[in-house]
C-alpha cells in the first residue's frame, strides 16, 4: 500500500476511528462469533453494549433498526455466515 507525503495528504478529511463503545462492542462480536452465528445465521447483526440488537436479512434493515431501538448510528455490523460459500465474479 503506497504511503502519501505530507503534501499529498493535505486537504484527506480521514473518518474518525470510532468510538470505544464501537470497538469494545466490535471485540465482543469477534470472541462471540461462533454463538452469533448458531443463533443468526446468515444474517447481518448489529451490535450494540455487547449484545445483538438487530438482525436481518439486509444492512440496511439492521442499520434502521439498530437506529430506532438506540439512537446510535456508529455500530458494528456483521454478517453471521454460517458454513462454507464459493463467490464467483
Amino acid at each position: 500500500m503506497p504511503v502519501l507525503s505530507a503534501r499529498e495528504m493535505e486537504g484527506v478529511n480521514l473518518p474518525a476511528p470510532g468510538s470505544a463503545d464501537y470497538w469494545e462492542d466490535s471485540k465482543w462480536a469477534s470472541e462471540n462469533f461462533t454463538e452469533i452465528v448458531k443463533k443468526y445465521p446468515n444474517l447481518y447483526v448489529a451490535i450494540v453494549n455487547k449484545r445483538v440488537v438487530a438482525a436481518a436479512k439486509t444492512i440496511a434493515e439492521v442499520e434502521e433498526t439498530c437506529r430506532i431501538k438506540t439512537g446510535r448510528k456508529d455500530i458494528p455490523i456483521y454478517l453471521a455466515e454460517k458454513g462454507i460459500r464459493v463467490y464467483k465474479y
